[in-house]
């Protein structure tokens, strides 16, 4: 009996893994047709300004972004993009133009990282960055960051 109760456990385990490992954030790379797609369906674009090799950016994505994505109840209310801002490339803009990745960190104006912003087709934020913190809270936060940003484009679609 014991054996097969760890046994679930580990299968839990790795399947939690598992699906955590399947989910990952996209990084961006054309903020333009992003744009594009968030503009016909009428929904922000949520960008994490993160820094690789950061732990707080491995765990805020570990254990609050993936797992709410995971949940489903954010599908199709936003696009969840990333910008590692310490790697080599460039990301074009909202606007048709190749900016090295470093520059982003400054274009969003954000002191803080990893931090999550709330854009417009525009790159204009909607709302004020949602900061990592309390990660058992994240997905309420989310919310409201995310009705806000509907609300700012006045999209009707309310995250409950």
């Amino acid at each position: 009996m014991k054996l097969h109760r760890t046994l679930w456990f580990v299968l839990a385990i790795f399947w939690q893994s598992q699906s955590l490992a399947a989910i990952e954030m996209t990084t961006a790379t054309n903020l333009e047709e992003t744009a594009k797609t968030a503009q016909v369906k009428n929904i922000p674009i949520a960008l994490l300004i993160s820094f690789k090799g950061l732990n707080s950016t491995r765990d805020l994505k570990e254990e609050a972004i993936f797992p709410n994505l995971l949940s489903g109840q954010f599908d199709d209310a936003a696009i969840f993009q990333e910008i590692q801002v310490n790697t080599e490339g460039k990301t074009i803009d909202f606007y048709g133009e190749a900016l090295p990745n470093s520059e982003y960190q400054t274009l969003f104006n954000v002191s803080h990282l990893p931090v999550l912003i709330f854009v417009d087709t525009s790159g204009n934020h909607l709302t004020s960055p949602l900061i990592a913190g309390n990660y058992e809270f994240y997905g309420h936060y989310l919310k409201q960051k995310l009705n806000q940003a509907l609300d700012a484009l006045n999209n009707p679609m309310r995250l409950e």
